[in-house]
């Protein structure tokens, strides 16, 4: 596994500071792109399946552009998100975008609503951890770091959407890594 220091990885954060341009991170902790693709597929197959936002720093229309950007993704399946539990299939079986993790954040505290996630806000930075859950356990998971957007419609927003389908739910091989890796100390 290729490490990459922290310093490094702020320099990079730095030059990719394009609208759209956001690092990510694919965590295979518990499960794989594999499983995880099954049992989103599984789940869509169903019916819709639940996109929960939490700790949003926008205005209320990120949801709503993340649902609509990762249900317009291709990644080899239909999928549909929807912000509704009542209208999920399985609510149980859901993607959730944790804005402002604290470093450290595991995927099990996202998908466990019960469990408090701490928050740290990084001047300038947008970070979210996307986990793919099904009831308070994590089949994969993505973190994500980019340039702070002025609005929650913005095209980094849609970017983050597409880039936790295809990780997620794209196979292309075997990439474990680990959160350590990613998030830089704070």
């Amino acid at each position: 596994m290729r490490r990459i220091p922290a310093l490094a990885l702020l320099g990079s954060l730095a030059l990719g500071g394009c609208a759209g341009a956001l690092q990510t991170m694919t965590n295979e902790y518990p499960q794989t792109v594999n499983t995880a693709r099954g049992s989103l597929q599984n789940a869509a197959a169903a019916g819709p399946v639940l996109l929960e936002v939490r700790d949003n720093p926008f205005s209320a229309d990120v949801a709503r552009t993340l649902a609509e950007a990762a249900s317009a993704t291709s990644i080899g399946m239909k999928v549909r998100f929807t912000l509704d539990r009542a209208q999920a299939a399985n609510p149980g079986v859901r993607l959730v975008v944790q804005f402002s993790p604290a470093p450290g954040t595991s995927s099990a505290a996202v998908c466990d609503a019960s469990r408090p996630v701490s928050k740290v806000d990084v001047a300038g930075r947008m970070t979210a951890l996307v986990a793919f859950c099904d009831r308070a356990q994590p089949i994969l998971s993505m973190a994500a770091s980019g340039a702070r957007p002025e609005s929650g419609d913005a095209p980094v927003i849609r970017n983050l959407a597409e880039q936790a389908m295809l990780r997620m739910f794209v196979s292309s091989g075997d990439s474990r890594e680990s959160p350590s890796d990613f998030w830089p100390d704070l």
